[in-house]
């Protein structure tokens, strides 16, 4: 497993902290490969992501576990730093720079030198990928006279960004026309908003036709917005007799948002002149969302608005799905260089006025056939954008080679075990996170014993196994054998190749089955693997919204060690069922400790775990629980220190018990 930095702004609503988010889900979706962590920094002056959801818990938690392994002096076999490259250096022992590239013909002299520190460059598209293998500075040094020539000369790879699939919200808009154009992006000399706007106006002068303007200046507050306005008015000011609309729509949006915008009914088509892009994330969106988009075959664009067709000869053709704008190459604009970054003597392209008019009229009269084309590109780019694709070809660039990538349907089925006792307060949330596990009905057996409890839950368990008649397996004992006595008997029910516990006051992440088993499936060397979990002391949360306030337990690294300072397990492991036949059953003598002892047999039996870098559980700290309640301290430290002292012997620098989380 690699250890690996991720650099960029996570939390930022720009483009690169999308981007790096990015990132972060295709390292996470190989996670027996990748140990991640995260440092975040600020983009600009564009606003921070403040949303409670389960990858902002997420993102949390790499911060956290970041900063303690960097103060404890941890080394990183991999840096990954999403920025503009004047930002890149060497931070690990292999360093490779993410950058949207840049949206002219030639990078800075800056860019050149500081790529020269990477291993490897990953850029959004092949229009980026020209401007890096393509840059030559040519000198002389002043000391020896010797000519030279600086370019690029690490590898430079192309993976654009995935397709997303989400429920859209639906925007109310205040629209008076029932045709609607939409222009996405900030106010800067590169988007060209103002000639987007302004021509439109002059091309639909006397007809009811809008064009909404999703912008802002740069920061989504009241006093951008004011100024946007007095922007669009004194533009508008020499039209103001016109029948056409054009509405101001500012503020920050969500993904769902955003869909719903691209879905709008009134809302028709997407427009783009600017002079360049290094990719043009809201033309891919609109494209997905199968929205005609009217954009010049310049740019990054240029990835995605072509689909692939073969010919009678064989050979592969590029196809345009978009309405094409005919356009020049020429230099940036003066206000537009940027020092160390947009060069003076770069090109960029300007979009023909005449051409857009034609453009946008020739989409109002043909918008039939424009919106075929563009639902033939829609399912282009579902099958060639997937975000499975998209996520393994980063997952591989980083690592270095190919990755079979693990599919739900290649896992064994997986038996999950649990004693059922006095748990009315926590039957239902209990079945309901169970169940919501993302392989739950495909791949899952839920193997339920009763252990002679005094409790109803019998009452929700039938109702759960009418909606899973082939998912949840339930027995009732005639008397309590103890927790360990009630996992032999359901391990002895089970009928999967992996077996996972699941105790009825505890919860789990969505995706923690999957993950724990693809990380088995993935290791044969490999009897067991766990995670971290998140601790809370209120009952019932859910994994996704709790009140952890981010404590958690930070599982060490498996060894023999470890295993006797604390039960690495803890409550979220999952193992091959064959351990039983190999080193028996759980010793059901033990009321707290029978886990821990029978994992210690495992690993002093030579069998290897495997820990997943990552939180995958919440803990519920149970006052009235067999091992928190403090009422049991004195017998559960006989059975630590009677497990301890028959593993001790094999580890002697080992000198204090084991701690049973």
């Amino acid at each position: 497993m690699k250890k690996v930095l991720v650099r960029g702004p996570a939390l930022s609503q720009s483009g690169y902290g999308e981007h790096t988010r990015f990132i972060l889900r295709s390292l996470r979706s190989q996670p027996e490969l990748f140990d991640i962590y995260l440092i975040t920094i600020p983009w600009g002056a564009t606003g921070w992501i403040w949303e409670d959801t389960e990858e902002r818990t997420w993102i949390d938690s790499l911060l956290q576990k970041t900063i303690q392994y960097s103060n404890s002096g941890g080394n990183f076999d991999i840096s990954l730093q999403v920025t503009i490259p004047n930002e890149f250096e060497k931070l690990a022992t292999t360093n490779i720079g993410i950058t949207a590239g840049i949206e002219t013909t030639k990078i800075a002299p800056m860019w050149v030198e500081k790529s020269l520190q990477m291993d490897k460059i990953i850029v959004v598209s092949e229009h980026a990928k020209f401007g890096f293998d393509n840059t030559v500075y040519s000198g002389g040094d002043p000391k020896t006279g010797q000519f030279f020539n600086a370019k690029v000369e690490c590898p430079v790879d192309v993976i654009g960004y995935p397709v997303k699939e989400m429920e859209s919200q639906k925007i109310e808009l205040q629209l008076k026309d029932d045709f609607n154009f939409l222009v996405v992006g900030t106010w800067i000399p590169r988007k060209n908003i103002e000639n987007t706007i302004k021509w439109f106006v002059e091309e639909f002068y006397d007809q009811d036709i809008g064009l909404v303007v999703k912008t802002s200046l740069s920061k989504n507050c009241t006093r951008d917005r004011f100024a946007s306005q007095v922007r669009i008015k004194d533009l508008l000011n020499e039209y103001s007799d016109r029948k056409c609309s054009v509405y101001l729509l500012h503020g920050d949006m969500t993904e769902e948002e955003m869909s719903g915008l691209y879905n709008h009914k009134k809302i028709k088509a997407l427009v783009n002149i600017a002079h360049g892009e290094g990719f043009g994330l809201p033309m891919f969106e609109a494209a997905y969302n199968s929205m005609p988009v009217v954009t010049v075959g310049w740019g990054g664009q240029c990835d995605f608005l072509y689909m692939d067709k073969k010919e009678k000869s064989g050979k592969t053709k590029k196809v345009p799905m978009f309405t094409n704008i005919a356009y020049d190459i020429k230099p940036v604009q003066k206000e537009a260089i940027w020092e160390g970054v947009i060069q003076g003597d770069s090109q960029w392209c300007y979009a023909k006025e005449w051409s857009y008019k034609k453009s946008l009229r020739g989409l109002v009269k043909g918008y039939a056939e424009a919106k075929s084309k563009s639902k033939k590109l829609q399912k282009y780019l579902i099958k060639e954008f997937s975000k499975e694709k998209q996520y393994l070809k980063i997952a591989e660039c980083v690592y270095g080679e190919k990755i079979k990538n693990i599919e739900a349907d290649d896992l064994p089925k997986i038996s999950i075990i649990t004693s059922v006792y006095n748990g009315d307060e926590f039957i239902r949330p209990f079945l309901e996170n169970i169940t919501s596990q993302t392989i739950f009905e495909e791949k899952c057996e839920l193997v339920m014993i009763n252990a002679n409890s005094p409790g109803n839950e019998d009452i929700v368990v039938k109702e759960y196994m009418k909606k899973y008649p082939n998912n949840i397996v339930y027995k009732k004992l005639d008397k309590d054998p103890g927790i360990y006595g009630v996992w032999n008997e359901a391990i002895k029910i089970a009928s999967g190749e992996y077996i996972t516990n699941a105790n009825l006051d505890d919860r789990k992440s969505s995706i923690s089955i999957e993950r724990h088993a693809k990380t088995l499936f993935a290791n044969d060397n490999i009897s067991l693997v766990y995670a971290d979990s998140f601790v809370t002391h209120s009952p019932n949360e859910t994994f996704e919204k709790n009140t952890s306030g981010m404590k958690r337990y930070n599982f060490e690294q498996f060894s023999k060690e470890a295993m006797l300072r604390g039960n690495q397990p803890h409550n979220n492991p999952m193992w091959r069922k064959k351990l039983h036949d190999k080193h028996g059953y759980f010793d059901s003598k033990y009321k707290s400790a029978g886990d821990w002892e029978f994992f210690l047999r495992c690993a002093f039996g030579g069998e290897e775990f495997k820990k997943i870098n990552d939180v995958l559980g919440l803990y519920y700290f149970n006052p009235n629980g067999i091992s928190t309640d403090t009422n049991n301290d004195s017998w559960k430290k006989e059975e630590e220190k009677e497990i301890f002292l028959k593993y001790k012997n094999t580890v002697p620098d080992i000198n204090q018990p084991g701690v049973i989380m």
